[in-house]
């Protein structure tokens, strides 16, 4: 139901309010509980099902067990005491340049910077800041842009470890630094996770060899959810698209992270970002990180161990301690689990889960397209994947459309229901600028699986997103005369599966099936081996999925599932709403859609 009367709305602005302990709920997400199907649950009365979103213009709430909704704007004056929440704000005028004391090499933070054995000329050539402020050594790291100073970002120079930060950087600190009487790493980016480590780095390599090292700009993610980076930590690798340059043509990238276990995710977020093949792993010993081993081992271990550097596994021939970890989680934690579709009937033939393969196939009308969409806001709205689409059969304002009536719940256009509003209308537009992307072919490219690939990937590493969808495969060129048989299409899916493991992602891939074989009025559920062109759909799949409309509904059918803890074989049965285009549970479902109108 969607609640929209003036008084519901103020019950449940007065139900929101009353969660927080100050005047008012602060802008952004919240889970609360839900007034409206608490008292009336005789489980998990203590689960918070209600998504308030609150912004500065509007509140949208949406319960994920009884499907309340709705939408109070601000400017009805109703929402009076939301507080305001205080939100970094990236600079978008010219940054001006900072000014940066003189180094003082003879200072106290010299010498704490010859403890940690880094010597501090080095620091100097690199850009430090090698002073005080208010009486206290510091360290203080210059991020540079076309020559110009645009934020320092200053250290205790002590073991405290207390940083601030004049001004913003969204780049990777560090510069080349050439000798021309030394050899330099030509083919490799050396990528540490923080400052420290980078001085240390060179500090090891000095008057050795040269070495393009650089710093991540605010060290590993702090929040982490089942083992990975939480989607909202996405905004921390805005530097990996900003400072891509760096990174073009490089034939390796050697990830030299703390040994813990956020610096295990933050190189496994790198690799997935900056493509797995080329990306390698420096095993620290018993130390946290570079500086560490500096301290311990010396300059000489430090250059083993970073020339040394192991490729991130992908496929090959390995040793099991390249998969220790995994071994151990595996030991302490069992198998991992999928994210819920939002659908409990779904979830127990099918999760949402990375890297993963989903052939799905369905005949013409039968629903595919619109239940893949019905998953990706889903998740989207639950969980935080973003999503690269590569939909070939309608353009991308159409396709917004069908989001939107996804996202809201109302028709986008004028008719016999109430179409969602103006408010509702802008709402849907912000929500899938943030959440989704489209590959477009209209201006005549050509819609190759490398090209699709290669704007997967730019997708990936600048905005972090976790599922591409192809939509459909036959609409794909390839470079063969004799069309899309058996070989071209197992290479073609050989290139998306190893693509989905190099950059961990869900890849939905939409085939066409063969014509139905009818029998006794009734066409039977295709499922892989009755897409077009191949049997290779079967077996490259990781995920078999088949979108089938019966008299009674839709049934969604898993065929294929490669490993168990993404699904398993089985059906759940769905129902449609054409009014939204939203699908639901068979038995929560209200209304009586005549299929045959």
């Amino acid at each position: 139901m969607y609640v929209n009367s003036e008084m519901n709305k103020r019950d449940f602005l007065s139900h929101i309010n009353s969660q927080s302990r100050t005047s008012g709920m602060k802008e952004g997400q919240h889970k609360i509980p839900c007034p409206s199907c608490q008292n009336d649950r005789s489980k998990n009365k203590h689960d918070k099902p209600l998504s308030v979103n609150i912004d500065n213009e509007k509140v949208i709430y949406h319960c994920h067990h009884c499907g309340t909704n709705g939408l109070i704007p601000r400017t009805e004056g109703t929402v009076m005491n939301v507080v305001k929440s205080v939100k970094k704000v990236e600079p978008i005028e010219e940054v001006k340049p900072k000014t940066i004391p003189q180094n003082d090499l003879n200072s106290r933070s010299a010498k704490w910077l010859e403890s940690r054995h880094i010597n501090p000329k080095v620091a100097e050539q690199l850009g430090c800041v090698i002073s005080q402020k208010n009486n206290k050594p510091v360290i203080g790291f210059s991020f540079e842009n076309n020559g110009l100073i645009e934020a320092v970002k200053y250290r205790s120079a002590d073991d405290t470890k207390t940083f601030w930060w004049d001004g913003n950087a969204q780049k990777l600190w560090g510069k080349k630094v050439i000798d021309d009487g030394i050899p330099t790493m030509d083919d490799a980016i050396i990528i540490t996770e923080g400052e420290m480590d980078t001085l240390a780095i060179h500090t090891a390599f000095e008057n050795v060899m040269n070495v393009h090292c650089y710093s991540v700009p605010n060290g590993a993610p702090n929040k982490i959810t089942n083992n990975k980076i939480d989607p909202s930590e996405d905004g921390r690798f805005k530097y990996v698209w900003n400072d891509r340059e760096k990174f073009d043509g490089v034939e390796r990238v050697i990830l030299c992270t703390d040994s813990d276990e956020n610096g295990n995710i933050l190189a496994d977020e790198l690799s997935r970002r900056l493509n797995k093949a080329r990306c390698y792993r420096v095993d620290t010993l018993d130390c946290k990180d570079a500086n560490d081993v500096l301290i311990k081992h010396g300059a000489k271990k430090l250059r083993d161990l970073i020339t040394k550097a192991e490729p991130i596994p992908l496929h090959g021939l390995n040793n099991l301690d390249h998969y220790a970890d995994e071994f151990q989680n595996l030991y302490e934690k069992g198998m991992p689990t999928g994210v819920s579709t939002g659908y409990p009937t779904v979830d127990k033939i099918f999760t949402l889960s990375t890297p993963n393969l989903v052939v799905v196939t369905g005949y013409p009308g039968d629903g595919k397209s619109a239940f893949i969409d019905q998953l990706i806001v889903n998740v989207a709205r639950n969980s935080g994947w973003k999503t690269c689409y590569c939909s070939f059969e309608k353009p991308v304002q159409l396709h917004a459309v069908q989001l939107s009536q996804l996202l809201i719940g109302k028709p986008f256009f004028e008719g016999q229901n109430a179409r969602m509003t103006q408010e509702e209308k802008d709402y849907s537009h912000s929500w899938i600028k943030e959440n989704i992307l489209f590959q477009d072919y209209q201006d005549g490219g050509m819609p190759t699986i490398e090209n699709i690939l290669e704007k997967g990937a730019s997708a990936v590493m600048r905005y972090g997103v976790r599922i591409l969808v192809i939509d459909p495969f036959n609409f794909i060129q390839t470079d063969t005369k004799t069309g899309l048989g058996t070989d071209v299409v197992s290479d073609m899916l050989t290139k998306v599966q190893l693509f989905a493991k190099q950059h961990s992602l869900l890849i939905f891939f939409v085939a066409h099936p063969t014509k139905p074989f009818v029998r006794d009025g009734k066409k039977n559920v295709c499922t892989g081996v009755d897409v077009s062109g191949s049997m290779a759909w079967f077996s490259k799949a990781d995920t078999g999925l088949t979108v089938y409309r019966s008299e009674s509904g839709v049934e969604v059918h898993n065929w294929k599932a490669r490993w168990g803890w993404q699904g398993k074989l089985g059906s759940a049965n769905m129902n449609f709403n054409p009014l939204n285009g939203r699908y639901a549970e068979a038995e929560e479902i209200e209304d009586n859609f005549d299929w045959d109108l």
